[in-house]
């Protein structure tokens, strides 16, 4: 049986967005993550020319297997699509990845929705039933490959994936957190010696870039000070439905004066869909958001663009990072010490004198990793 491992990213290669990859591990071949991304409103999708005019693929249904890592648009939002056209493969990814795709890709469109064509939202259906889910630290075995499923922190469901070929490990990190977050405890670095890391490296062309861990904290507790002392309605955008759920954790963990907040539905179901699987967020503050505004002084949390009330609010527009910085990166390679890194998921420099993490880790005495930036349509040998 041949050994032979193939990778071509098809979206989210150097640029964020439609993170998909192509892994062939002999003749068994493998898509890594399906998402979508937005640029100047439009979405646009991952490339799959390049595959399909490849020797190695001739028709989607000869994909095998699917692995999602977490349930981020950028990561899960063609799933359906690429269902469809691997009409074989085996879909895996965690419960709570599951839950909260399905939600996306699945309650939002049809449910509630009059105008939905039935025979479109039992196709949509019987996709997810398709789905296996997977338990952290457990080991599938493939036949070519075995693969182990890790926690990656960033959020809830959030896995890496430890691949097994022979005598040769190649880690799948998608996003990841070294530190835990609000909803999450950091990733489990997997103890055995990595040959090779296909890395999303946000932040790999950063040097300079750190993120704060205490912004959030910071302006939580800005918001709940205008609410109880100065008696002001505060408006909180989240410019996506995760990082509303995220934010309202650490509202209600440092909401020590009972101020009322209140959730836009979407967020609402989203929240309500991880309590299901024992997230534990709400408390007895939280309240859904009516057709009429509150009188009492209080928190709005909302992911949309709600003009209906805005002019009454003060306006706060929330947004922080749930990605590894810079410096985080370096350490996470050399825990891991990998012989290969394929950076992928990369945004641009911001300018031209700005050092990568490749350059960085060649300073490194005891670093052996030799690195990839992975171009997306190109095919790379592991």
């Amino acid at each position: 049986m041949s050994r032979d491992i193939t990778f071509i990213p098809l979206g989210g290669g150097q640029s964020v967005g439609a993170s998909c990859y192509y892994l062939q591990i002999g003749d068994t071949k493998v898509i890594l993550d399906a998402g979508t991304g937005m640029k100047e409103g439009m979405e646009f999708e991952p490339k799959f020319h390049s595959l399909l005019t490849s020797p190695f693929l001739q028709s989607m249904n000869q994909i095998s297997q699917i692995f999602i890592s977490h349930a981020h648009a950028d990561h899960v939002g063609y799933l359906l699509r690429l269902m469809k056209q691997s009409t074989y493969a085996n879909v895996c990814m965690t419960e709570i990845t599951k839950t909260l795709a399905e939600y996306q890709l699945y309650d939002r469109m049809f449910i509630g929705n009059n105008v939905q064509n039935e025979k479109e939202r039992l196709a949509a259906k019987s996709l997810f039933d398709r789905i296996t889910p997977v338990s952290f630290m457990k080991t599938m075995d493939f036949g070519s490959y075995k693969v182990t499923f890790y926690p990656a922190g960033h959020i809830p469901g959030a896995m890496m994936m430890l691949f097994q070929i022979g005598r040769r490990k190649i880690l799948y990190t998608g996003d990841y957190s070294l530190n835990d977050t609000a909803l999450t405890q950091g990733r489990t670095i997997p103890e055995e010696n990595i040959d090779t890391v296909i890395l999303c490296g946000l932040h790999a062309k950063h040097p300079d870039y750190r993120k704060n861990p205490e912004a959030a904290f910071k302006q939580t507790d800005y918001i709940l000070r205008a609410v109880k002392k100065d008696g002001r309605s505060v408006l909180c955008q989240i410019p996506q439905l995760s990082k509303g759920v995220e934010f309202l954790k650490i509202l209600n963990d440092w909401n020590i004066y009972g101020v009322p907040i209140y959730l836009d539905p979407s967020v609402m179901n989203m929240v309500q869909k991880m309590e299901q699987l024992s997230v534990p967020i709400l408390n007895q503050y939280n309240k859904i958001m009516g057709m009429t505004k509150p009188e009492e002084p209080h928190i709005y949390l909302t992911s949309c663009r709600n003009r209906r009330w805005e002019w009454q609010y003060q306006t706060v527009k929330v947004d922080f990072s749930l990605h590894e910085d810079f410096e985080e990166m370096k350490l996470f390679l050399r825990k891991i010490n990998p012989r290969q890194a394929v950076v992928v998921h990369c945004e641009k420099e911001h300018s031209v004198f700005e050092h990568t993490i490749e350059q960085e880790m060649m300073s490194d005495g005891e670093s052996r990793t030799q690195f990839i930036f992975a171009e997306e349509g190109e095919i790379y040998k592991l």
